[in-house]
């Protein structure tokens, strides 16, 4: 019942859900999401907490262990070409008043 924060579908069906251990009234989960913010994840383990407590047992002491597979963001302003010697940095200055209308 519980859905994947940015996903859309259920945390079973989306593979979220590695591993879930109970022991009388315990119960841990671990559950993986690709939402790296701290707002997803606290709501990940909120919805579990409360579904586990309305649909299960109200008094159960559950712990819930998030970690995040976030994709690995691609490079941006890689600079293409042979690399120069000596250089590590490159600065670019451009001025907006360069006889534009005149």
């Amino acid at each position: 019942t519980i859905t994947v924060p940015g996903e859309g579908q259920n945390m079973v069906e989306s593979g979220a859900v590695k591993n879930v251990v109970t022991f009388a009234d315990e119960v841990i989960v671990d559950i993986t999401i690709k939402n790296p913010s701290l707002q997803a994840k606290k709501r990940t383990e909120v919805d579990i907490l409360k579904t586990i407590h309305e649909k299960v047992y109200e008094k159960a002491k559950i712990t819930v262990n998030v970690k995040v597979e976030a994709p690995a963001k691609p490079k941006t302003n890689v600079i293409k070409g042979k690399p120069i010697p000596g250089i590590q940095n490159i600065v670019a200055v451009a001025s907006g008043k360069g006889g534009v209308g005149k």
